[in-house]
This record gives structure tokens, C-alpha cells and sequence, in this order.
């Protein structure tokens, strides 16, 4: 009878012990900092340069809505010419054989140029912040400001006041829009080019960065040993041997 009292009193005592051990494994102390993965803070330098400023708040700057309305006007403005010279009959005006033959290529010049500034504009409506389409479309201004101003010297010329005047009206209304838009221009591509200096910057501070790492402070570099690299993981075919018979073809 004691045999058994001892016997269950010794199992409760040692089911105890086992519960007081996994509460304590529970509650110990947490691992140290050191079995953590370690990591670098990379900082930037300060003598980076800044991201540019709200590009709203830059001199020449337009909100897309104001650009293609801006467009809409240049549109027009080529509707107008291309009336013009639908409307000026060279036959019926008096003028030199010469001359005659000069109006008449000019204003084969004009067409031509209307046709290339209604490409360039078309294609810069859709992409209001390409600089290059910007510029296509103001040097397809510019020709058309120029056949424009060959025609007009032509017609006073004749003593045509009424056609002189049509067309000095066409020059002056296209070559206010092309003021106009040429403050835009000039931010697309002073904005461009501040893009390009940040980054032009920005990579030669990373080098430096990158350069100088593994440089002491006196300037030497540090040597680096050689190690074969061991790759885990990888399947290495064996070579067969030459010294084994080849297989013999069955009969």
C-alpha cells in the first residue's frame, strides 16, 4: 500500500516539474540583438542635387487643357491661310511673266508648308509634353510665316490693297500664336534639360560613392582574396571514362 501512494506521488511531482519548465521555457529571455540580420543604412549625400520644383509654378508652364486650345487656335489660324490661297486666282492678277511664275511657286510653298505644320500640330495635340513635337510645330510656324511674307511682298507689288491686307491679317495672327507658344517651348526644354543635370549628377555622386568604399583612409585599397566560388545545388554531369568499354550493340 505504501508502494503505491510512493508511486503516484512521485508521477504528480514529476508531471509538475515538466509544466514549471515549459512556462519558464515560455517566459525566458528573448535572443539577443546580435542573432539578427545585420543591415546598412544607406544615406544620400547632401551635395545631391534637390528634385525640381512644381513644374506649375515655372515660368512658361501650361496645363494640357490650355495647350490644346492654344493648338485649336493654330488650327484655325491654318484653316484661314488655306482659304486665302484657295481664293487668290494668279492668272487673273497683273503681273510679269517672271513674277507670275515666281507667286505661283511661293504658293506652292505655302501649301507644302501648311500640309507639314498640320502634321507636326496633329501629332503634338496628342502628346502636349514632347518637346521635340513642340519644336517640329513652331519651325512649321516659322515656314509658313515666311512663304506668308514672300506673298504679301508680291501682292504690294501690284498695288492690291484689299489682298495685301488679307494677307498681312493671316502673317500677324500666326506669328502671335507663335509667340505664344514659344514660352511653353522654352519650359519643355528647360525642363528637359534640368532632368538631365539631376541625373547627370546624381550617377557621378553614386560612383564617387561606389569608387571610394573599399579605399582606407590613407587612400590604399584594400586587396581582395580569391575564393572559388562553391555552388550549391548544381547537377555536375560526369564525363564517361575513356578507359570504359562502350557499350556493345545489341545482336
Amino acid at each position: 500500500m505504501r508502494f503505491l501512494v510512493l508511486f503516484f506521488a512521485f508521477g504528480l511531482l514529476t508531471t509538475g516539474l515538466r509544466a514549471s519548465d515549459q512556462q519558464s521555457g515560455k517566459n525566458g529571455p528573448a535572443p539577443s540583438a546580435t542573432d539578427e540580420i545585420q543591415t546598412e543604412t544607406i544615406k544620400i549625400p547632401e551635395y545631391l542635387q534637390a528634385p525640381p520644383r512644381s513644374m506649375a509654378n515655372q515660368s512658361g508652364y501650361m496645363e494640357p487643357d490650355q495647350t490644346h486650345q492654344l493648338l485649336a487656335k493654330v488650327w484655325q489660324a491654318e484653316a484661314r491661310v488655306k482659304d486665302l490661297a484657295t481664293q487668290v486666282h494668279p492668272e487673273k492678277l497683273k503681273m510679269p511673266p517672271a513674277m507670275l511664275a515666281g507667286f505661283n511657286g511661293n504658293l506652292d510653298l505655302l501649301r507644302s508648308s501648311l500640309d507639314a505644320l498640320e502634321k507636326s500640330r496633329r501629332m503634338f495635340d496628342g502628346r502636349v509634353d514632347s518637346e521635340y513635337l513642340g519644336f517640329e510645330t513652331y519651325a512649321g510656324i516659322s515656314e509658313v510665316l515666311s512663304s506668308l511674307e514672300r506673298l504679301t511682298s508680291m501682292v504690294s507689288r501690284i498695288n492690291n490693297p484689299s489682298l495685301e491686307a488679307e494677307f498681312n491679317q493671316a502673317w500677324n495672327d500666326m506669328l502671335t500664336l507663335q509667340r505664344s507658344l514659344k514660352p511653353y517651348l522654352s519650359f519643355l526644354l528647360r525642363n528637359h534639360d534640368r532632368i538631365f543635370v539631376t541625373m547627370e549628377s546624381n550617377l557621378a555622386g553614386c560612383q564617387n560613392q561606389l569608387g571610394y568604399k573599399d579605399y582606407n583612409v590613407n587612400g590604399a585599397p584594400k586587396n581582395m582574396r580569391n575564393v572559388l566560388p562553391n555552388f550549391k545545388g548544381r547537377r555536375v554531369q560526369k564525363k564517361p571514362d575513356n578507359s570504359e568499354s562502350a557499350p556493345k550493340a545489341k545482336p
